[in-house]
C-alpha cells in the first residue's frame, strides 16, 4: 500500500502541534466506551480538551460537540476512540479543518483483509488531503509524561518523568516497559509511542522528531520493520550525532519464513540478520526482551549525560566474597571490564587484612561498623585514576534501612567524582528510600547484578562509538546496468557466467586470478605458469558435481579438461571449462551480497572456504560501504585470530581487503536492481595480496 508522502517541513510543523498540543479533541469517548476513561489524565494537563460525541450530549460531566467543527477553533490534537469505519469518515472531516494530526487505536484496517485495506487507504487519502500525521491505527496511542498527556488505550500506571522516550510497533511491549520503568531508580519517561499500522507517519518520522525534542535524552525502539529506511538511518545519524543514544529490541528475529536461496549468502543472511548488522553499522545498541531494555537505559537515563565515560575500569564494591565472584563472572560476560590493580590490592591488604583482590573488592562485614575505614577506601578508589565507574553492591532492600548511611556515604564521594556510580541491591530492585540519594547525587540506582552490568555495558558501548557512524543510502551511488549478457539457466536460477562474473568483479575493482576459459573444441593455449585449477566454468556448486581439480601440472592439461567436458556431458551440465591459476594462500575470506533486503543492499563478510559453512559467522553491512565501515566489519574477527596470522602465517592485509569491502559495497548498491546475491567464495590472501578466485552471481528475474 502506498504511503502519503506530506511535505517534510508540513510534517514536523504539525508532529509538534500533535505531540504538544494546547487544543485536544477527544471522540467517541462517553461512559459506554470501556476504554472512555483512559484518557481522562488529560484533563490534569494545560491542553484544553473538548469531547466530541454524537450520540450523547456530556460526557464525565462536560458539555459534548456534535463533530469537530463544532468545536469552533483549531484543534491541534484529534485522538478517536471510534472504530476503523468512523474514524476514517472523521479524518476525512478533519482534513478539510486545521486539525494538527489524529491519533487513532482502533483495529481493522489494513491487518484485517480487504475491507480494512480499503479504509486504510481513505485514511491515508485524508491525512494527505489535510497534511495531517496520523498515529496509528491499530496502536496504543501516545502519552507524554511530563505535560500528562495520555491520548491512549492504556490503562493507568505509575510513572516517572524523565528523559526516555520510547517507540514501539507493539502497543502491548509499550505498556510493559513503561510497568519495567517503574521501580527505584528505574527510568523517567518523557514520550511513549504506539506507531501502530504506519500508514501515514511511521517510526522515522518520530524518530526525526525525537531527536530534536529537548526533553528527549534516550530513545528506545521496539523494532517490527522499518518501512523507509533511508529516512530513519538518517535519523539515527542526528540522533548520534546529538548525542542522544538509541536502544533497540527487534522484534521477530527467528526467520520462520526466510526463503533460503541456494548460494551461502542468501541462506546466511535472513532479515533477522540484516537488521542486527545495519543497527551496528548506525550506532543503535541491542537489548532483547523489556527488562533487559529498562536495564540498559537505566544508567543513560538516571545519570546526567556529563558523566558518562566509555566504563573503561569499573570499580565493584561488595561486602560479601560470594557477590564480589559473581560480580567478576557476569561483568566478563556483559562485556565490563573490571580491573585489578596490584597497587591497590597492596594498600587494601595493609587496611582489610587478608584480602588480596583489590576489584571486586568484599570489604566484609567489617566496614558495617568502621565508617572511617569505609570512608577511606571510597576516598582510595574515588579519587585514583585506575577507574572511571563505580558501583556498590550492598543489600539496599526496602526492608533494611541499616544501609541508608552506608549508601549515603557511597554517593556523596561518587558525586565528587564526576563519574557515573550506581548503588544496587544484591538481587531485584532496590529500595524506594535510595531515590532521595539518587536525586541529591546524581547517581544511578541498579536492579540487580546482571542488570546493573548490563546497563553500565550500553554506557559504555555507546561511549565507544566512532563519531560520524551513519548508514550511506544506495541512491547515492550510480546505478550500473544489468548486464547485457545471456544469463547461465542454473538449477538455483539465472546466473552470470564464470566469465561474466569475474568481469563484473574486477570491474569494480577486486583483484581477480588469471584465468582461462576453454570451450568445445578450443585449444589450450594458456599464458600463465601453473600449477593450475580446472573446473567447469558455469555450475552454481560445483564440490556436488566433483567439477574442480586442483594442483594440475601443465603436461595433463587436456587430459583434465578431456575428463570434465565428459562429466559435463554425462550429466547434462554446460562444458565450458576454465583454466586458472592455482593462488598460493595463507588464507581466505568470503565476501557476498545481497541485493535486496528490508532494509536495502547488504555486504556480508566471513572467514572463507568452507568455514562459511562450517562456522556460520558472518558480519555485514548495508551498502554503500565507508572505508571505515570495512574496517570495522573487519576487526569483529579479531577474535579468531586468522586475520592477524595465526600459526605462523602472515597477518592479512587489512587496508587493501578493506578496499575490496568498500569496492564490493559500490557494486552492491550500483547493482541492487538486478544482483539477487552474489558470492566471492573464496577470496584468497596470498604473497600477491586478495585475489578473487571464484565468484557466484544470482540474478534477479527480468
Amino acid at each position: 500500500m502506498s504511503r502519503p508522502e506530506i511535505p517534510e517541513a508540513i510534517k514536523r510543523a504539525k508532529l509538534k502541534r500533535l505531540f504538544d498540543p494546547t487544543t485536544i479533541a477527544i471522540v467517541g469517548a462517553d461512559e459506554t466506551n470501556p476504554y472512555a476513561a483512559r484518557p481522562l489524565r488529560t484533563l490534569d494537563s494545560d491542553a484544553q480538551v473538548f469531547f466530541v460525541s454524537n450520540r450523547s450530549t456530556s460526557a464525565f460531566g462536560r458539555d459534548t460537540y456534535p463533530s469537530l467543527k463544532h468545536v469552533g477553533v483549531p484543534i491541534d490534537a484529534v485522538f478517536s476512540m471510534m472504530s476503523a469505519k468512523w474514524t476514517v469518515s472523521l479524518a476525512e472531516e478533519a482534513a478539510d479543518l486545521d486539525v494538527g494530526g489524529l491519533i487513532s487505536i482502533a483495529g481493522g484496517f489494513a491487518e484485517f483483509g480487504d475491507e480494512g485495506i480499503e479504509l486504510q487507504a481513505r485514511l491515508s487519502s485524508a491525512a494527505l488531503r489535510g497534511n495531517m500525521p496520523v498515529i496509528g491505527p491499530n496502536g496504543v496511542g501516545y502519552i507524554n509524561v511530563p505535560k500528562k498527556l495520555d491520548l491512549t488505550m492504556a490503562a493507568p500506571f505509575e510513572r516517572r518523568a524523565g528523559g526516555v522516550s520510547i517507540i514501539s510497533h507493539s502497543g502491548a511491549v509499550l505498556e510493559a516497559f513503561a510497568a519495567s520503568a517503574w521501580r527505584a531508580g528505574g527510568v523517567g519517561l518523557n514520550y511513549l509511542i504506539a506507531a501502530g499500522n504506519e500508514p501515514v507517519t511511521d517510526m522515522a518520522d518520530y524518530l526525526e522528531y525525537l531527536v530534536d525534542d529537548d526533553e528527549t535524552r534516550v530513545i528506545c525502539l521496539i523494532v517490527e520493520k522499518i518501512r523507509r529506511p533511508r529516512e530513519f538511518f538518517a535519523a539515527a545519524a542526528r540522533a548520534h550525532l546529538a548525542g542522544k543514544p538509541i536502544v533497540a529490541i527487534k522484534l521477530a528475529r527467528t526467520e520462520r519464513s526466510q526463503r533460503m536461496a541456494m548460494s551461502h549468502t542468501g541462506s546466511l543472511t535472513g532479515d533477522a540478520w540484516v537488521y542486527e548488522q545495519a543497527f551496528k553499522q548506525a550506532g543503535i545498541l541491542r537489548a532483547d526482551e523489556v527488562d533487559e531494555l529498562v536495564d540498559r537505559v537505566q544508567f543513560l537515563e538516571q545519570i546526567p549525560k556529563e558523566r558518562w565515560t566509555p566504563i573503561n575500569g569499573l570499580f565493584v564494591l561488595t561486602a560479601t566474597g560470594g557477590v564480589a565472584a559473581m560480580a567478576a563472572d557476569l561483568a566478563e560476560e556483559e562485556g565490563v571490564n573490571i580491573p585489578d590493580d596490584k597497587r591497590l590490592a597492596e594498600w587494601v591488604g595493609t587496611i582489610l587484612p587478608g584480602t588480596t583482590v583489590a576489584n571486586p573488592l568484599d570489604a566484609t562485614g567489617f566496614t558495617v561498623s568502621r565508617h572511617d575505614v569505609f570512608r577511606l577506601l571510597l576516598e582510595t578508589y574515588t579519587e585514583g585514576p585506575e577507574f572511571d565507574a563505580y558501583v556498590f553492591f550492598n543489600q539496599v532492600a526496602e526492608w533494611n534501612t541499616r544501609q541508608v548511611t552506608l549508601s549515603e556515604m557511597f554517593a556523596e564521594h561518587a558525586k565528587r567524582s564526576g563519574r557515573p556510580a550506581v548503588i544496587s541491591p544484591l538481587a531485584g530492585p532496590g529500595a524506594r528510600w535510595l531515590e532521595e540519594t539518587r536525586v541529591k547525587n546524581e547517581i544511578g540506582v541498579g536492579n540487580g547484578l546482571r542488570g546493573t552490568l548490563r546497563g553500565f555495558s550500553t554506557m559504555g558501548a555507546f561511549m565507544r562509538l566512532r563519531p560520524g557512524l551513519h548508514v550511506g543510502s544506495p541512491t547515492a551511488v550510480t546505478s550500473l546496468p544489468r548486464p547485457a549478457v545471456a544469463p547461465v539457466i542454473s538449477e538455483i536460477g539465472p546466473i552470470l557466467s564464470f566469465v561474466d562474473t569475474m568481469t563484473l568483479l574486477a570491474g569494480a575493482g577486486v583483484p581477480v586470478a588469471q584465468y582461462q576459459v576453454v570451450r568445445a573444441d578450443d585449444a589450450i593455449r594458456v599464458s600463465f605458469a601453473g600449477p593450475y585449477v580446472v573446473k567447469l566454468a558455469d555450475l552454481a556448486h560445483r564440490s556436488e558435481h566433483d567439477a574442480v581439480r586442483a594442483g594440475v601440472s601443465a603436461d595433463r592439461l587436456d587430459e583434465v579438461v578431456d575428463e570434465l567436458r565428459a562429466l559435463a556431458n554425462e550429466n547434462s551440465l554446460p562444458n565450458a571449462v576454465v583454466i586458472q591459476e592455482q593462488v598460493v594462500s595463507s588464507g581466505e575470506a568470503f565476501i557476498g551480497v545481497r541485493g535486496t533486503s528490508e532494509l536495502g543492499p547488504v555486504v556480508a563478510f566471513g572467514l572463507g572456504g568452507v568455514f562459511v559453512e562450517i562456522l556460520k559467522r558472518i558480519s555485514g553491512r548495508l551498502a554503500p560501504l565507508s572505508m571505515d565501515d570495512a574496517a570495522e566489519l573487519i576487526s569483529e574477527f579479531d577474535d579468531l585470530d586468522v586475520i592477524n596470522g595465526a600459526r605462523g602465517q602472515p597477518a592479512w592485509n587489512r587496508e587493501q581487503l578493506a578496499q575490496i569491502l568498500a569496492a564490493v559495497g559500490e557494486l552492491a548498491a550500483a547493482g541492487s536492481d538486478w544482483i539477487d546475491t552474489l558470492d566471492i567464495n573464496p577470496l584468497i590472501y596470498g604473497p600477491r595480496g586478495f585475489v578473487a578466485v571464484d565468484g557466484l552471481c544470482l540474478l534477479t528475474s527480468v
